[in-house]
C-alpha cells in the first residue's frame, strides 16, 4: 500500500472508526500514550474488543518468530494484531527484506503495527517502512496539540479542570502526554470529588513548584543565563537535591559531548527526556568539544565541593551557570 500524505493521528482515528483500516500502520516517536491509545481505538473496532493481539519486540524475540506470525494461516480466518516495537534490531537482510515483501503484499485478516521510539526517515529501513504504510507521528504533540489530548481524554474519564490548572500541569509536566495524564490523576484521586483549579491545588503539597530538571537541562542546554538562574533557584528552594541536580547535568553534557564526538548514544536509561533528547543537535551548535570536556570536570568537582563545604548549594553552582551561558570556557 502507498500511504496518504500528512494524516494526522486524529484524522487516522477517525478514518478507524469509520472502517477505513490499513493493513500496516508505523508508529514513530515514541509517545507512549498516543500509542496505547491508537493499539485500543484498533482493537475495538478491528477486532470487536474480542481478538487476540500478539505482541513482539525484536530485542528479545528471534525474527523467526515474527515471520512464523506472518505467515501462519488461521483455519477459522481470525482477525489478529500483531505490534512489533524495536523494529530496527530486525539486523539481516534478508529479514528486512522479507518484513517489506510482506508489507506491500500483507495479509487481509493480519493488522501490523511496527512502532519506533525515533522519528527518523533518515534511516533507510524505517523510511522504507513508512513509504509502504500508513504513518502516525506519535512524537510528544507540541503544546497547542498537547493540550487538545490531554482534554479529550480528561472529558472521558470525566475529570474536570480549569484551563490555568491544565496550563500549569502541561508546563511542568509537559514532556510526555501520559506523564501529564498521570499527574493530573493523581491530583484528581486526592480531591476525591470536584474541579481541579488553582484555589484547591494550592493545598497540594508540591502544586506550588515551579520547575522540573528538565527545564534547568534545556536553558543551559541553549545558555540562556536569566532563566538558568531562575530555575536552579526555583528547583533549589523546592527541595530538589544538590547531587540530584548535578547528576542531571552531568547527563545533559555528556550527552551533548558524545553527539559532538559522532558517537551513537548509549541504550538504556539516560537521564534526559524525550524533549532534551530531541533537541541535543540544537545545542551541540553551541558548544565546542573543549567546553564539554571542561563543563563535565567541573560538574564533578562541584559533586566532591558540595560535600565538604558548609557554603549554600546556590552560591556553589551560580559561578558555573555564568560561565557556561556567558562562553569563559570556549
Amino acid at each position: 500500500m502507498v500511504r496518504r500524505k500528512n494524516a494526522t493521528v486524529g484524522q487516522i482515528i477517525r478514518r478507524i472508526r469509520s472502517r477505513e483500516i490499513a493493513p500496516v500502520y508505523a508508529l514513530y516517536g515514541g509517545e507512549s500514550f498516543l500509542e496505547d491509545y491508537f493499539i485500543s481505538e484498533l482493537y475495538q473496532t478491528f477486532l470487536d474488543s474480542n481478538g487476540e493481539k500478539i505482541y513482539l519486540s525484536l530485542d528479545q524475540d528471534p525474527e523467526e518468530k515474527l515471520f512464523r506470525e506472518l505467515a501462519a494461516i488461521s483455519m477459522f480466518n481470525e482477525k489478529r494484531i500483531i505490534i512489533i516495537r524495536e523494529i530496527k534490531k530486525l539486523r539481516s537482510k534478508q529479514g528486512r527484506d522479507e518484513l517489506l515483501h510482506y508489507i506491500q503484499f500483507p495479509t487481509s485478516t493480519i493488522i501490523l503495527l511496527i512502532i519506533s521510539d525515533e522519528y527518523d526517515l533518515r534511516n533507510s529501513f524505517l523510511k522504507k517502512i513508512a513509504d509502504h504504510s500508513e504513518l502516525l507521528d506519535l512524537r510528544t504533540p507540541f503544546k497547542q496539540e498537547m493540550e487538545k489530548w490531554v482534554r479529550y481524554i480528561l472529558n472521558s474519564r470525566k475529570i474536570r479542570i480549569t484551563n490555568e490548572a491544565l496550563e500549569h500541569y502541561i508546563r511542568i509536566y509537559g514532556d510526555s502526554i501520559s506523564h501529564v495524564i498521570n499527574e493530573i490523576e493523581k491530583t484528581s484521586l486526592m480531591l476525591s470529588e470536584g474541579e481541579i483549579n488553582e484555589k484547591n491545588l494550592e493545598n497540594i503539597n508540591g502544586f506550588d513548584r515551579e520547575f522540573q530538571l528538565w527545564h534547568l537541562q534545556d536553558s543551559l542546554g541553549k545558555k540562556e543565563l536569566h532563566t538558568s538562574l531562575k530555575i536552579t533557584q526555583s528547583l533549589l528552594e523546592h527541595g530538589t537535591p544538590f547531587t540530584r541536580l548535578l547528576v542531571s547535568l552531568v547527563y545533559l553534557f555528556q550527552q551533548i559531548l558524545w553527539k559532538k564526538m559522532g558517537q551513537q548514544q548509549p541504550v538504556g536509561y539516560t537521564g534526559i527526556n524525550k524533549i532534551i533528547t530531541s533537541n541535543i543537535s540544537s545545542y551541540d551548535k553551541g558548544y565546542s568539544h573543549n567546553e564539554l570536556v571542561q563543563v563535565l570536570q567541573e560538574l564533578r568537582k562541584l559533586d566532591v565541593l558540595c560535600k565538604s563545604t558548609a557554603l549554600n548549594e546556590g552560591s556553589l553552582i551560580q559561578p558555573l551557570i555564568v560561565k557556561i551561558c556567558q562562553n569563559q570556557y570556549v
